[in-house]
Order: structure tokens, then sequence, then C-alpha cells
């Protein structure tokens, strides 16, 4: 019998988040799964990417949920008082007094929540993916009729604003918590010790074969002498432009021909964009926008950098792993856990100097730049970037089914030596 999958997310917007949903879409054997996408907004430059025999929904009453979650209670209850609502002003001012005494804000997404009715479909597994999203794990537990109920974890909480309380509190409604990488779960488990039992690690699916074979599918930059630096990030501020910037500023002060090339796009573009300017690096500094096939950026660039403030797993270093790129990451816990130092790409501090010292160190050492792409082409060969994690497919699969899907994947590896599944 086919099971039925209810996936969460907030839109399909260009992100390692998104990709990394659809890289896990494309692994659900149509035959076996009726899937449902919900997104809080349909819009998204992947939004054309997600398979055509998934049923797409979007969440009609969260225009009036956001507004109402986001609102600042002190100018609300002005806002009553000065229309003589006195009944509404009293209200508000008990709500969140309650809130603030008891540090628990479920009352307040209670309200909120009230009139948003239960989906009528019942659903096998309901899984809360963008996360950690506040309203969408409270959607899923309290608004979705399902037999296990799965939340995922795509950021390390030590590093974000992360209300453990409400966490704790809503996560428990939950029968497995996944998390994108050990060092991000073992810092959820800390937060949520009370949890331990439900959390466990499911890193991003990489289907390698198919990014190598986009990568492929044209030159974005002609031949040339200069030197191409590549990031794909989302443009704010946990992915590290300013950083990026400062840096490259540097770089060509020093006299090396560069250019850094980011695609992306996000809130902080206008911010970047003023810093370019004040660095003079119009030229330099590329923005490319957001590109639903950044691959072949990737594989054009002579280095690859990460110079995010924090990251849960880091699908772009992966994606670039499995290009064979020679890679400078800042020490975010996705990187630590992907990375050897020195063997399959350099780990730096989270600073505009190490990330400089780590960049000049591969400028000039050509011969480290191609051990580090032969370390990562064997590293591909062994199968060790992680494709399908045995944790999740063990709830999608039976024993029969993981079997077939096995014997798929052995096959592939016969045929498909470049690639990197395990």
């Amino acid at each position: 019998m086919r099971k039925r999958v209810l996936f969460m997310l907030i839109s399909m917007n260009v992100g390692g988040t998104e990709r990394a949903f659809l890289n896990m879409l494309h692994e659900l054997p149509e035959e076996d799964y009726d899937i449902t996408v919900l997104l809080l907004e349909k819009k998204g430059g992947l939004y054309q990417e997600l398979p055509q025999h998934v049923i797409v929904q979007e969440m009609k009453d969260f225009p009036h949920i956001g507004r109402q979650l986001s609102y600042n209670p002190k100018e609300k209850i002005k806002a009553h008082l000065s229309k003589r609502r006195y009944k509404q002003s009293l209200f508000l001012f008990v709500l969140h007094s309650y809130m603030k005494v008891t540090k628990d804000r479920r009352i307040l997404f209670k309200n909120v929540f009230k009139k948003v009715p239960i989906l009528e479909e019942k659903y096998d597994v309901a899984v809360a993916y963008a996360g950690p999203m506040d309203i969408i794990t409270y959607y899923i537990a309290n608004r979705v009729k399902a037999k296990e109920k799965y939340q995922w974890i795509h950021f390390d909480v030590k590093e974000i604003g992360f209300d453990h309380r409400f966490a704790r509190r809503m996560y428990r409604l939950f029968n497995r918590i996944f998390v994108v990488s050990n060092t991000a779960a073992n810092h959820l488990k800390e937060k949520l010790p009370t949890l331990s039992h439900k959390i466990d690690t499911q890193t991003n699916d990489i289907p390698a074969l198919t990014i190598t074979q986009l990568a492929e599918k044209e030159d974005v930059f002609p031949a040339s002498s200069i030197i191409r630096i590549v990031t794909v990030a989302r443009i704010m501020n946990e992915k590290g432009p300013d950083i990026a910037v400062k840096t490259l500023y540097e770089l060509r002060k020093l006299g090396y021909n560069i250019q850094w090339h980011w695609v992306g796009e996000g809130q902080w573009i206008s911010h970047i964009k003023e810093m370019i300017q004040e660095f003079e690096l119009e030229d330099s500094f590329i923005l490319e926008g957001s590109k639903s096939n950044p691959y072949p950026y990737i594989r054009q660039s002579d280095i690859y950098v990460q110079p995010s403030r924090h990251e849960g797993y880091c699908l772009t270093i992966a994606e670039a792993r499995a290009l064979k790129k020679p890679i400078v990451s800042t020490a975010t816990a996705g990187a630590k856990e992907q990375i050897k130092h020195g063997e399959t790409g350099l780990i730096s501090e989270i600073n505009e100097p190490e990330l400089l010292r780590n960049i000049i160190k591969l400028i000039k050492n050509p011969d480290l730049r191609t051990k580090i792409s032969e370390a990562l082409q064997e590293e591909n060969n062994k199968n060790s970037i992680p494709f399908h994690s045995k944790e999740w497919s063990a709830h999608y699969y039976s024993s029969s089914k993981k079997e077939a899907l096995f014997n798929k994947m052995e096959k592939e590896k016969q045929c498909n030596k470049g690639s990197i599944y395990s």
C-alpha cells in the first residue's frame, strides 16, 4: 500500500534546505508514496523543480498568522486603547504577561491558530522539514493528523536564536528529530537533554552523478588567467558575505588577480552592494544572482570558499566536494565534519585574516590544490559522501524495499565509478 507523506516547508526559494529536500524527493519511489508538499508561500526559484507527481498546497492562513505572531505587543495594545477596544487590549496584556511569567509561547500560538482548521487528510508520516521554524513545527504538531511525525533541523542551534523552552514542549509531540550533522545533533541534545532519545543525525542527500552532469551543461566563465573564487550561498549575515568582501579587498591590495563570484540572493544584498562600492571592488566581486543550476560556477572555480559564520551541514560544501574542487571554509559544524584539514580542504577560523591566509596558501601552492582534488576523487571513489541515510530510509522502506534499493545502488556504483553513493 502506498504511504501518504506530508512535507512542510517555508517556500521553494533557492537554498540548501530546499535543494536537500528536492534530492530526497527524487529518491522516494513514486510507486510507493503519495507525497504532499505544504508551503507557507507557493514561490521560489526551485518551485518548478518539484516533481509533477507531487501534490503542492499552500497554507492560506500564513499571511494572517505571520502578522499576528510578529506584532509588537506594546504597540498593539496602544492601538487598541486609542480606538477604545478595551477588551482586546486587556486580553493582549494578560496574554503577554502570562507568557512573560511562564516563558511559554504556546499560549500565543494557540490563540493565533484557534481559527486555523485541522487538515482533513490523514497521513502515514508528516514532516516539519524546514526547521527550526516555530510556525511549521506548531502546525504539524497540532493541525495535521499522522501516524508518525518528524521534525527536521537544518541549523546548528548553538549558533542561532533558538527558543529551547518552546522546542522542548513542542518536539516531544514528534516521533523523531533529524539533524543534518553530528555536531549540530549533539548541540541540540545539550539544549534538549530530555529528548535525546528522539534525536538522530540525517545528513543531506547528495546525488553526485546528477550534480556532475548539471555542472557540465554550460561554461559560465571565459578562459582567463584570473583566479576565480566561487561561493554559493544566500546573501545574509550567517553566510558571511561581508567577510568575503573584506577578504577580497586584502587579496587585491596584495596584488592578486582575483575575481570572487557570489551565487545567490538575500536580505543583505543592498548592504553588500554598498560594501563592494566602498572597497571599489565592482569589477572583482561579482554578484551573480540566484541560479537554479549553480554547478557550472563551482566546476569552473579555482577555489571554492565558504565564509559562513555558522552552518548545520552546508550542502554546497558537499557539492563542491562532489565536483572535486579545492575548498576553504570557515570552521562551522558542517565544515568540520566534511573536510579533513590539509587533506580534502582547508578550515579557517571565522575571521578575515585566517580566511585570507588559507586562500593565499592555496593560491601560492597549486600542488596542494591538485592534492586536495585528487584526495576528493579518491573519497568519491570510496563513496564516502553520504547519499541516503539508513536512519531515514528505515522509516520509509520495508525489508524488501530496502534490499531492492541496496541492489539498485550497488549496480549504480559499478556503472558510475565517479559517483559518490553510499
